[in-house]
């Protein structure tokens, strides 16, 4: 997501570009903000599906010790958990797709 979100910000050609004091900074607070939420709802997210397989990995330890056929069972919570972080990574895409520096859109 890092490389992702790296890739938005531009630097733009400084003989060529200047900013009157008119200018509306809006769109920089725009871009700004939507990449630190985007940033930080996959890292929550993220972290939210280590635990939760963290949890369900240790449940499925236990639960297998003392019953076998539960492995399978168990095994597939937690690779519903484990999706919890794939589907968190496609939001954090698609919230990052309207962060585009008005820097850019003048190049």
């Amino acid at each position: 997501m890092a490389i992702i979100l790296a890739n938005k910000v531009k630097k733009p050609d400084e003989s060529t570009f200047y900013l009157d004091d008119n200018w509306d900074w809006n769109g920089f607070y725009y871009a700004g903000y939507g990449m630190f939420s985007s940033g930080l709802s996959v890292g929550l997210t993220n972290i939210a599906s280590g635990v939760s397989v963290g949890i369900a990995g240790s449940s499925c330890a236990i639960g297998d010790a003392q019953d076998a056929s539960l492995f399978v069972k168990i095994l597939i919570v937690e690779i519903f958990a484990s999706a919890l972080g794939i589907f968190g990574i496609i939001v954090g895409i698609i919230q990052s797709n309207a962060c585009t520096f008005p820097i850019a859109a003048l190049e």
